[in-house]
Formats: C-alpha cells, sequence, structure tokens
C-alpha cells in the first residue's frame, strides 16, 4: 500500500515536515508532497551507480549517491533534492525500519492515508461506468 497526501484534509500545520527523519516531504499551499515509490521508478532507472535501490517496497538512496542530479530530474513529484551540504540526492525512504511512516503517525487530520486499496476500487468503478457509456471501450 501507498501512503497517499489527501490535499482536501491537509491543514497545512507541516507536523509531518517536523517529524520526517530525512527531511523527505514537503507542505505547499497546504498540500504534502511525497515521495509515491512508484513501482517502476524513473529515479531508479535512472541512476548510473545503483545509489537507488528497493527496500521492503520503499524507493531508497544509499551512500553510493554521487550527486549527479539524474533522479532529481527524473522525479516526476520533483520530491528528490540535492543537500547542499552533502552534495548528495535525499528523499523520503518511507521508514521502511518502523511499522508506519512518521510523517502518518503526527498528521493531525488523517490528510496522508494508505489508500491504495482505494485508488483501485474508484479505478474500476469509473472503467465500469465509463464501458457502460461508451459500448466500444
Amino acid at each position: 500500500m501507498k501512503l497517499i497526501p489527501n490535499a482536501k484534509l491537509c491543514i497545512g500545520c507541516k507536523s509531518c515536515e517536523r517529524v520526517c527523519p530525512t527531511n523527505g516531504i514537503v507542505v505547499i499551499d497546504k498540500t504534502p508532497i511525497k515521495c509515491m515509490h512508484c513501482e517502476d521508478a524513473p529515479c531508479y532507472n535512472v541512476c548510473p551507480v545503483g545509489a537507488i535501490e528497493w527496500i521492503e517496497d520503499k524507493v531508497v538512496v544509499n551512500d553510493r549517491c554521487i550527486g549527479c542530479g539524474l533522479c532529481v530530474d527524473a522525479c516526476p513529484f520533483g520530491i528528490i533534492r540535492i543537500d547542499p551540504n552533502t552534495g548528495k540526492a535525499f528523499k523520503c525512504h518511507g521508514c521502511y525500519m518502523y511499522d508506519v511512516e512518521m510523517c502518518k503517525s503526527v498528521c493531525p487530520t488523517g490528510a496522508l492515508q494508505y489508500r491504495e486499496e482505494n485508488i483501485v476500487s474508484k479505478r474500476e468503478r469509473l472503467v465500469s461506468k465509463l464501458k457502460r457509456i461508451y459500448t466500444y471501450i
């Protein structure tokens, strides 16, 4: 399951930003933006040195990062950044070492929820409706 931000519920308190161990979530105009740990992650695919790896279904930057910035350019959410102090990429690692993502645990409104099932069921309902309307689908 993926932790999906819901901008409608976010109040912009930035508790998620403050608790994130990697500074990997940003709230802009009451919209939490974080790594979506894409199934076919562009950042993973573009890294020339294997500095981005999968750990427990999370896309994680490891110590091999050379700071080339290709992952920054490839990220469709614009959430990977280069640390000005280390010159290396950093992003949300999905708190793979914990039972729950820290940002979710402190959100007072529930704007960060595991919702993959909801997305799949919504997609299936929408496709079903479209098939009834457009019989050639």
